[in-house]
């Protein structure tokens, strides 16, 4: 099975004829994970230097302060050291374990939103039934399905900020299976760059 890596990226080449597709996979990325550890770590020292006042209300919201960035810390650590794969692009599907215990299945895709691969770290999904689909999932996805009916906002948000790849690598994975669901922005030179440089 393809994995994607910032090191070495997902090895996407266009598929013969009597060939079936493996699933392309995104795990977390140490190195992206990492970095927020150390950004987390260092939003940690003005609250160091906040202990040592005087003032008791000062103390108390240091130490809470303190407590929020090591609960942080400690998910983020658990990410860090985790090689699960996150999310993945097959036959079936997108499945991405941090929204849903299954795979949303193609046929419950309307469609996939223009995406500015060079800026964006997120991926929009407009879904058929979203309601149907979402069903399932805790309170904050399923709120998705509401902004979509309600507001033409997309149901689902797929976010690459901490996984290994890039939002071109994962449109080029979904290319791979259904590319009538990519924006037409998308079919041209974005994705086709993408591609390229994935061979």
């Amino acid at each position: 099975m393809a994995r994607a890596t910032t090191a070495q990226r997902a090895r996407i080449r266009p598929l013969e004829p009597y060939e079936e597709p493996s699933a392309i996979q995104f795990p977390w990325s140490t190195t992206k994970v990492r970095r927020v550890g150390v950004v987390l770590a260092g939003s940690a020292l003005p609250a160091l230097t906040g202990c040592a006042a005087t003032a008791p209300w000062l103390q108390g919201f240091c130490l809470a302060w303190l407590i929020a960035v090591a609960c942080l810390l400690h998910a983020v650590g658990r990410r860090a050291s985790s090689a699960a794969i996150v999310l993945s692009v097959d036959r079936r599907g997108i499945f991405d374990r941090r929204l849903l215990s299954r795979p949303i299945g193609w046929q419950e895709i309307e469609g996939i939103c223009p995406v500015n691969t060079k800026r964006s770290y997120v991926v929009d999904i407009e879904l058929r039934w979203p309601e149907v689909t979402l069903r399932d999932t805790r309170w904050a996805v399923r709120v998705g399905a509401h902004c979509q009916e309600g507001y033409g906002v997309p149901a689902v948000s797929i976010s690459m900020l901490l996984l290994e790849g890039r939002v071109g690598d994962l449109l080029a994975a979904i290319a791979q299976y259904r590319p009538d669901l990519l924006h037409a922005a998308n079919h041209g030179e974005q994705v086709r760059a993408a591609f390229e440089a994935t061979l």
